[in-house]
């Protein structure tokens, strides 16, 4: 059965490409992006179709080998053959690429074979017009840095492709190095290939149900195809295949959302998912912490980080696989530099609580614990570290390092301890301020009841009293709200201040269940699953809490990666 996909809601692309294309709903063009940026620096090329020298609408279909483009005056094929090529096969459309770029120019570098170079981006782009009569020519830029002997230049970015005899045919390949020539193969040899690959991986996903509704068989295989699609090759700081956030926006990795994707490619093998759970410690620092965010060849970003929930992801590996000792070792060195980074760097006034320097670094950037100040000692920090050294001792254990075990057990009943003193307060757990110890006294954030991600480890009466809490404030029709909707600062877009998020459901519904509340975990799971199939219909970065509508960043990996871990473990 094909899989149909949107690709104004997840890029078009596949496994290992650092190319891809998307729409806008009811635009004119295409857009063609270099997934090795980010954000605004992504988009390369627009992409529209023409015909009798004008532009036309079109209509799209795709499935997971290539995009059909249809129109009265013929139809465009589009595929990639490989990570940094696509392929556009036409009859009776012609093509028109339009560069975006800042600082670049173009030239023919031989006949039929036309290269931009795009200086802003770091980048060549390189057309074959084995087909089709190819035109390089504008944009005219006529200021008065560009001008020559007082006229304009031509910069020669633009590259139109007119049907010879009703046909075109063009690879282009995006490229960090300049290559010379390029050539298309055969394109139905291609396109099985590609069908083929990405068969071979639908293969390994889970059966569903077998009462599932079909809408929701399809779009559990759309959202295979979104987790298929956004891995980028082993390069450069990727030492893996890697999968980002996504091929559009956050074409990029950040140091928490690869916990989620790694537990969802648990289901592929076990060195997919290390693959994905190591993707950030191949950069971490001699002093144990680990970056922001990252790309190759582009930026490591520093001064910021994301909270240590990576003992919980490699406790539940440990749950689904047996590792070999070599494996348990290196992974054990790097999650005792990470957690003794956050001890000793992020404790500011010495308590023994560490604390979040700002949002950013909680994950949550704006959440409402972070309106009164720097340095918030939040109870989610502590909860994860506990659970960071428990699976430290776990290892330990299984290393036969038995002092370690013990000791790695002491301080996390010692931190345990700690943050049940500076963060319990009224029957509630609070955030508070380093130094002062200052707090909100009603907290609207639903990040201070995170600490139900220790399951068995909170003691009952705290459990009952927070799991009571998210139940009866933050709970709405469609899953938990980042900020409770009576709070005076819920926002329906605030990012954090509202929208629900897909890794806040997983670590709260793991936690709820562990903690004797599996009642309560089904119902936030499930109401997730259904805003996500039947109201947003698609896996958005979030999502409103109130109508369910996706806001922000469709076709994100990690709502993709608990959307399939929800739907395998509340199946029923």
């Amino acid at each position: 059965m094909n899989t149909t996909i949107d690709i104004s809601h997840i890029p078009f692309s596949r496994y290992g490409a650092y190319v891809s294309i998307t729409a806008e709903e009811d635009s004119d063009f295409l857009t063609i992006h270099n997934v090795r940026k980010r954000f605004e620096d992504g988009p390369a090329l627009k992409l529209s179709f023409w015909h009798g020298g004008r532009q036309i609408g079109f209509s799209q279909a795709a499935t997971p080998e290539r995009l059909v483009y249809t129109a009265p005056a013929g139809k465009v094929s589009i595929y990639i053959p490989d990570d940094e090529t696509m392929v556009f096969v036409s009859e009776g459309m012609d093509l028109y690429f339009r560069a975006l770029v800042d600082y670049g120019y173009g030239t023919e570098k031989e006949e039929n074979q036309f290269i931009i170079m795009n200086a802003g981006q770091k980048s060549h782009t390189l057309f074959g017009v084995s087909a089709g009569k190819g035109t390089l020519s504008g944009p005219f830029v006529e200021d008065d840095i560009w001008k020559w002997n007082g006229r304009p230049v031509d910069k020669r970015q633009d590259l139109r492709v007119e049907c010879d005899k009703g046909k075109a045919l063009v690879a282009m390949r995006l490229s960090m190095e300049e290559v010379t020539h390029i050539e298309t193969s055969e394109p139905d040899e291609d396109i099985q290939a590609i069908k083929s690959e990405w068969q071979a991986f639908l293969a390994k996903m889970p059966d569903s149900r077998p009462d599932m509704p079909e809408t929701e068989k399809e779009f559990g295989r759309v959202t295979w195809y979104n987790l298929w699609s956004s891995f980028a090759r082993a390069w450069d700081v990727y030492h893996h295949d890697t999968m980002l956030m996504s091929k559009k926006y956050m074409s990029s990795v950040w140091s928490w959302d690869h916990c989620f994707n790694a537990l969802a490619m648990a289901e592929v093998s076990q060195q997919a998912a290390l693959e994905q759970f190591m993707a950030p410690f191949v950069l971490q620092a001699a002093n144990g912490v680990l970056p922001d965010m990252w790309n190759p060849y582009m930026e490591v970003v520093w001064a910021v980080t994301k909270p240590p929930i990576h003992g919980w992801c490699f406790g539940k590996l440990m749950d689904k696989f047996d590792f070999p000792p070599e494996t348990l070792s290196v992974v054990y060195g790097h999650l005792e530099k990470w957690t003794n980074w956050w001890m000793e760097y992020r404790d500011e006034d010495g308590d023994g609580i560490p604390a979040y320097p700002q949002g950013c670094d909680s994950g949550w950037d704006n959440g409402s614990v972070f309106d009164n100040g720097y340095f918030v000692a939040s109870p989610d920090l502590s909860a994860f570290l506990v659970l960071q050294m428990n699976t430290l001792a776990r290892i330990a254990d299984a290393l036969d390092e038995n002092p370690k075990a013990v000791d790695w057990r002491r301080r996390s009943e010692e931190l345990l301890r700690r943050m049940h003193e500076t963060n319990w307060k009224n029957d509630r757990f609070v955030a508070v301020m380093s130094h002062s110890h200052d707090y909100q006294p009603e907290p609207g954030c639903l990040l201070v009841n995170m600490p139900v991600v220790l399951g068995e480890l909170l003691d009952k009466d705290k459990m009952a009293k927070t799991a009571k809490r998210i139940d009866e404030r933050f709970l709405t029709e469609h899953g938990l709200a980042t900020e409770a909707p009576d709070s005076p600062r819920y926002e329906a877009d605030g990012y954090w201040r509202g929208p629900i998020w897909a890794p806040s459901t997983y670590l709260m519904v793991d936690g709820l269940r562990r903690g004797g509340y599996a009642e309560l975990a089904a119902k936030i799971a499930k109401r997730y699953l259904h805003m996500s199939c039947h109201v947003a219909k698609g896996n958005y970065e979030n999502f409103d809490a109130l109508t369910g509508q996706g806001l922000r960043a469709p076709g994100y990996t990690w709502s993709a990666s608990v959307y399939m871990l929800l739907s395998w473990e509340f199946a029923d």
